[in-house]
């Protein structure tokens, strides 16, 4: 099921106060709309009724996919590598078997939503794009930021990132072979097995992560 919270906003142009219903929690299989609002930012749209500014109101927002056993919560700019929520956890405890996510932008909301539907190990992606953003930093000689997996082509042998680099941040699409997929799930299969059972509530499987996971590997030899 759906949840609405409701809160008072005032208008950013005519600072008209008025009440808005926030989506919380959305469930894919009584909402088959849901992944494309997700997509367009359909939920997160706002319009003020008395001057008509337009605006996104980006909120907490949990997505629920049963069928392909994974939660994906996004809190926008949260800062912790993990996150229970209680009445979740009790409600969903029958489901222990499912991925729970946590992730604090936008563009990592959209990613972890298309490599679960996918079946692709997220953890695995991070340390593969772990991997490709130092390659990038040494080749271009500039600071990588945020970056998220834009295609992966087993037919073809590839993985695509998007990466923002530099005090401008600009875009950056850095490809390599699909092997690095496999050999970052070789390293989490033998060093990370229990990822998702080791843990309750959700995880947020990021950069950080990755660079901690690589330093426990390193070292384990």
């Amino acid at each position: 099921m759906s949840e609405l919270i409701s809160k008072y906003i005032a208008c950013p142009k005519c600072q008209q106060q008025s009440t808005v219903e926030l989506l919380c929690s959305i469930n894919t299989e009584s909402e088959p709309d849901a992944r494309e609002l997700v997509f367009d930012e359909g939920f997160f749209k706002w319009k003020c009724k008395k001057c008509g500014f337009q605006s996104k109101l980006m909120h907490p927002l949990l997505y629920n996919d049963i069928k392909n056993k994974f939660m994906v919560y996004y809190i926008p700019k949260v800062e912790r590598s993990r996150i229970s929520d209680e009445k979740l956890e009790k409600e969903f405890a029958e489901l222990s078997y499912i991925k729970k996510r946590l992730v604090a932008d936008f563009n990592a909301f959209k990613e972890k939503i298309i490599l679960l539907e996918n079946y692709y190990n997220d953890a695995a992606v991070e340390l593969a794009k772990l991997a490709v953003s130092e390659v990038v930093a040494k080749s271009t000689g500039q600071n990588v930021y945020d970056g998220y997996c834009t295609e992966i082509d087993k037919s073809e042998n590839t993985l695509s990132f998007q990466f923002f680099i530099g005090g401008d941040r600009r875009s950056y699409l850095q490809s390599t072979r699909f092997d690095v997929y496999n050999r970052s799930m070789a390293i989490v299969k033998e060093y990370f097995p229990d990822i998702d059972k080791k843990h309750t509530g959700f995880l947020n499987i990021d950069r950080s992560w990755a660079k901690e996971a690589l330093r426990r590997y390193k070292n384990s030899d």
